[in-house]
């Protein structure tokens, strides 16, 4: 039986009946914002293991929404193989940290955050994203469709070439500056963020070292879960990473987004170290996950009164394959990441170092 749900509702009625039955402790954050026709909307923290563990494996899923339901399927998977957690590991994992997203199918939350890209100090100067700048007019489309939608997208295409992919992918980092654009991380910490900082370090008192492994959907090879590191090349913290994650692993790059949700694990669970991975699954080629997303953000802001079906069942198509040699691809990847994250912190307790 597939451990992928249709929707938002399913994924988290699968979840909870296995979180149930894992007798482990649930914390439930509600969202004081509705789902679709009213639906009650919240993220849930299940916590496994040893009270007094001093390692702890975190798996979050549905930071951006819509690409919750490889996380899920990956979290309900390894909850139902009953693994048994040994001596001072503990797991604590998130399900559908942006719950608004995840159930109005959309990767932003509800005030149109780009989740992780809002982990960063807002008392602090926000970062100005020139190239953001540049291109989030025509990105950002105001049209379905019609010539206003053509120049749009003619401008793009001009502007994409005019740039390069890597200062494309440098604009889509995030920006702080147009609250109805796309990628925007917000300026004040948005609830998702406040929840997972309030709920990590009560879940996790004893905590000395942690694996965090945030899920996401829709770059990179289809089906296959590419391990990118938060942490930079020389550096302990990236050394550990690649031990227990693979040659494989990508470094954290010149900043290209800020404000990843593992930086807020980092500092809610302060002092203790906090080893971040972004696991990501290819779904699509880059181009169509992006028309995917303008689509999407165009219905979203000025698509009242038509018909969204199509544009909404591509968006779907765009961070979850219909496909069950992908989703099979998704889950043995994720319980493969999963396993290599407990016996990498179980073999630092032995080892002492």
């Amino acid at each position: 039986m597939s451990n992928f749900r249709p929707d938002y509702a399913a994924c988290r009625e699968y979840f909870l009946e296995l979180a149930k039955a894992s007798k482990g402790t649930l914390r439930r954050a509600h969202n004081p914002t509705p789902g679709p026709d009213g639906l009650a909307l919240s993220t849930d923290f299940l916590r496994l293991g040893p009270e007094d563990a001093e390692h702890a494996l975190i798996m979050v899923s549905g930071t951006h929404g819509a690409e919750g339901f490889a996380g899920s399927a990956i979290q309900c998977a390894w909850l139902a193989a009953a693994p048994k957690l040994p001596d001072n590991l503990a797991v604590v994992l998130v399900h559908g940290l942006n719950a608004f997203g995840f159930a109005h199918l959309r990767r932003v939350n509800e005030n149109n955050v780009d989740l992780n890209r809002n982990f960063i100090d807002h008392e602090d100067e926000h970062p100005h994203n020139e190239g953001y700048a540049k291109i989030g007019e025509a990105m950002a489309a105001t049209a379905l469709d019609g010539p206003a939608r053509e120049a749009a997208d003619k401008e793009l295409v001009r502007l994409k070439k005019e740039m390069g992919q890597f200062n494309v992918m440098r604009a889509i980092g995030g920006q702080y500056d147009a609250p109805e654009g796309m990628f925007y991380g917000g300026r004040v910490p948005v609830w998702s963020n406040r929840a997972l900082r309030e709920y990590l370090p009560e879940l996790l008192p004893n905590v000395k070292l942690a694996a965090y492994v945030d899920i996401h959907t829709g770059l990179g090879p289809s089906g296959y879960g590419s391990p990118m590191c938060y942490h930079r090349k020389e550096t302990p913290e990236y050394d550990l990473a690649r031990q227990w994650w693979g040659k494989d692993m990508t470094a954290a790059a010149a900043k290209i987004n800020h404000g990843k949700t593992g930086h807020g694990a980092m500092e809610a669970l302060a002092p203790s170290q906090v080893i971040c991975l972004t696991l990501e699954f290819g779904t699509l080629v880059f181009d169509d996950v992006l028309a995917a997303l303008r689509d999407e953000h165009a219905f979203w802001w000025h698509g009242a009164g038509r018909d969204g079906g199509a544009v909404k069942s591509a968006f779907r198509e765009a961070f979850r394959r219909d496909d069950r040699d992908w989703e099979n691809q998704v889950v043995e990847r994720g319980l493969q990441i999963a396993e290599l994250s407990m016996r990498g912190l179980l073999d630092w307790s032995i080892s002492g170092d």
